[in-house]
């Protein structure tokens, strides 16, 4: 081909002129480093293209224009002058295509040829002209070159094609490098025409807008033609019965969108926001707003058994609210309790009672103000709180809305959401609630808020005083029984795909799973035991086919819930010294716990071991300092120590200095903690010292003072029914405990004796032999 090129140096301009005057061939090859000034033997590729100069033009800067024309390739073999320009011993580099390859050869030209044609039709930079030149080209390997000089590639790749002698390996090269680029070609040129799209897209709704608008001024302000988003935002408007404030906000908000442009950002914050306030009912009410209180009664007494004060008082509550003929009648029910039994299903059992919709709000681990009153909308992603978000989501503004465990709310330094609770569940202000990214006020003294907690202390004070709370204490024996017959067998084998009848529980079964294998206040893991024997029970049918139905009996159980985890805790039936029963009440209900205490050789003090808590260890101190002061000085103490009594010498004397006193309380593994084991603790080391027994299945309960006073306690009804589901026949309660054992069920307040002391000296009789 013909191709122009310009020379500036000198060696090469002086090789060109020689060329040129005596009609000589002249070689062209490239430098191996473009960045070499003045290139030497060793900087120049040893082959290039012979060619011969057809026209030359001096510059006026002194450089040089040729026109010249390749011949071949060649081989450069060495150089013979290198002044005053180069010049070289040649041979010409072979090229052709091995014999029986002609095929192969004419296939992978036209292959070139066509890739060819992709590349000029997509390449802009490339003139369509030379389409026509390539396509002249008869000779397979003139075809490889005369493509490969048009692709726009790098100088080392076209050398590489260059001293390709072999035809068939340079025109599979040149088609693997036009596949390449019109591949890149290809890419390039879509992502160009979504570009140009969406440019075009842009500009023209720009245009469309503003053309819009000078349309609107040229009508002289006339009624605007909304559009379908706007028209629906504005009816809803008007079917809402919103305050008058609450109305003109929106308003502005509704032309506020008709006057910011399409393409603005702002477009999809104010449509989510109308979005949001018209989801809200805004005083849309349940289709059934009364209610009966018989009705009701009756659908609680249907879906849970016993709970016969917490049910009162559900009911007292809402008939004062039917008086009022409101839905909050001045204060909020709290239900407070172990987990398990039965808070948040009260709560949905109400709800079903009244038919209205039901929301639950899980508030465990909450500690921002914002998941209460909702985010402003300055921020990016801002959404309304939760309690607006529950009213959206009920359809209704006198839903039954549950705020669940209470207790476990945090704060930081993001706010207090307890206190941004307390207008919530006040009557008297919940009826112009502000949600921060509403802005609006919105009425929540139609819904019905329950709260549940698993203890009091979690509530903060000030939100605890707008509660009523409701205590639902753990279950007795006979009561898990009688739930388990009546909801949660016919409830589990529905939800295992099975009959009521497919499993058959006989009765000795179904208390051995009670008391065996379930150590709780509630009947959660006693539902996850049966659920596990009907999922054996299932897996048995489809694999082995055994017969339906199955009987489950006492003896069974093993095979399909494993060893019990809690043995029957066998009371010792004899008088021991140092030891006492003593009653706790944990998360998981009540407990029985036994109190150690021994005298041994050491330094004089008292040693608590078990894990106590500081409160404990602080009772146990209490409890050992009273004692002190007691056994000199009272004679009811005194008649209790033995001559050879732990605690003195050998001449029957007080000696304590070289002992140390000291206190275990088993299952050291267990954290506990609290005051109420205050006359437990005095009687075990009191017995411990005096050598005196205390008398088998006695249990105690109560703070002791320094002066031996012995305080009220909590718990009681969970620690009673601990007591006797362990077999204790005699429990000792604080004085001011004893109203509190009337409200004790029937069969717990028969199976044990009471012993009610205010002063730990008149407890002595009952427990010590």
């Amino acid at each position: 081909m013909v191709a122009p090129i310009f020379v500036g140096r000198e060696k090469s301009v002086k090789a060109l002129e020689q060329a040129y005057s005596d009609k000589s061939s002249i070689i062209l090859s490239i430098q191996k480093e473009p960045e070499v000034e003045d290139p030497g033997v060793n900087d120049i590729v040893r082959v290039g293209t012979m060619a011969t100069v057809v026209q030359l033009y001096k510059l006026p800067d002194g450089s040089i224009k040729a026109l010249v024309e390749g011949i071949s390739r060649v081989l450069i073999r060495d150089f013979v002058s290198i002044t005053p320009h180069f010049q070289v011993s040649y041979s010409p580099l072979r090229t052709g295509w091995k014999e029986g390859s002609e095929e192969r050869v004419g296939a992978l030209a036209r292959g070139v040829y066509r890739e060819f044609i992709r590349y000029v039709e997509t390449n802009p930079a490339v003139p369509d002209e030379i389409s026509h030149v390539v396509g002249a080209v008869t000779e397979p390997d003139e075809l490889a070159d005369a493509a490969a000089a048009h692709i726009m590639l790098p100088f080392e790749k076209k050398q590489e094609l260059l001293e390709m002698g072999d035809v068939e390996k340079r025109l599979s090269a040149v088609l693997e490098l036009l596949v390449e680029e019109n591949a890149v070609l290809d890419m390039e040129q879509d992502l160009n025409q979504k570009v140009q799209n969406r440019i075009e897209s842009t500009q023209r709704q720009i245009f469309l807008h503003e053309k819009l608008k000078v349309i609107r001024e040229e009508l002289d302000h006339a009624p605007e033609a909304e559009d379908e988003p706007i028209q629906e935002y504005l009816r809803q408007l008007e079917e809402k019965r919103m305050n008058l404030a609450a109305r003109e906000a929106i308003r502005k908000e509704i032309n506020k969108l008709k006057s910011v442009s399409p393409m603005s950002p702002e477009v999809s914050v104010i449509r989510n926001y109308l979005d949001n306030v018209f989801a809200l009912p805004w005083g849309d009410l349940a289709e059934k707003s009364d209610y009966e209180i018989p009705a009701v009664s009756r659908h609680l007494d249907k879906t849970h058994y016993s709970l016969k004060k917490v049910k009162e008082r559900i009911l007292e509550f809402l008939a004062v609210g039917k008086l009022l003929g409101q839905d909050q009648p001045n204060t909020t029910l709290c239900f407070v309790g172990p987990p398990g039994v039965g808070k948040s299903s009260v709560a949905r059992a109400i709800a079903d009672a009244l038919e209205r919709p039901f929301v639950r709000i899980s508030l465990g681990g909450v500690r921002d103000e914002a998941e209460i009153r909702g985010h402003r909308r300055t921020y990016v992603g801002a959404m309304p709180g939760r309690i607006i978000a529950a009213i959206g989501k009920a359809k209704v503004d006198n839903a039954v809305v549950l705020l669940d465990e209470i207790d476990k709310m945090d704060s930081d330094f993001r706010g207090n959401p307890a206190a941004a609770l307390m207008e919530v569940l006040d009557p008297l202000q919940n009826g112009e609630f502000r949600d921060n990214y509403l802005e609006l006020e919105y009425d929540l003294s139609k819904i019905l808020f329950l709260t549940t907690a698993n203890h009091e202390d979690g509530i903060p004070p000030t939100l605890y005083d707008r509660l009523e709370a409701i205590s639902l204490s753990g279950y007795t024996f006979e009561e898990k029984e009688q739930i388990v017959k009546r909801h949660l067998l016919p409830k589990i084998a529905t939800e295992s795909g099975m009959k009521k009848s497919s499993v058959v529980f006989s009765a000795a079964a179904l208390k051995a799973v009670i008391r065996f294998y379930t150590r709780e206040s509630g009947v959660r893991d006693l539902e996850r035991a049966i659920r596990k024997i009907y999922r054996k029970i299932a897996r048995g049918y489809l694999e082995d086919g055994i017969r339906l139905p199955v009987r489950v009996t006492g003896t069974s159980l093993e095979k399909y819930l494993g060893p019990a985890p809690f043995p029957e805790m066998r009371l010792e039936r004899r008088p021991l010294r140092g030891a006492s029963l003593g009653l706790a009440y944990t998360a998981d209900g009540g407990e029985v716990l036994t109190i150690e205490t021994i005298v041994s050789s050491g330094k004089g003090e008292l040693v608590l071991t078990g894990q106590l808590g500081d409160v404990m260890q602080e009772s146990a101190s209490t409890a050992w300092g009273y004692l002190l002061s007691k056994v000199d000085a009272d004679p009811r103490f005194k008649t209790l120590f033995r001559k050879t009594a732990p605690a003195f010498d050998a001449a029957g004397k007080w000696e304590m200095n070289g002992k140390d006193l000291r206190l275990h309380v088993p299952e050291g593994g267990i954290p506990k903690d609290g005051p109420s084991a205050g006359i437990a603790l005095a009687a075990s080391m009191l017995s411990a010292i005096s050598g005196h027994a205390i008398r088998p299945a006695v249990a105690c309960t109560g703070e002791i003072t320094l002066r031996g006073k012995v305080l009220r306690i909590g718990g009681l009804r969970e620690k009673c029914l601990a007591a006797a589901r362990a077999g204790v026949k005699t429990v000792v309660l604080p004085k001011a405990n004893e109203p509190e054992v009337k409200e004790l069920p029937p069969n717990v307040r028969k199976g044990l004796e009471f012993v009610f002391v205010d002063d730990f000296a008149q407890a002595l009789d009952p427990l010590f032999v």
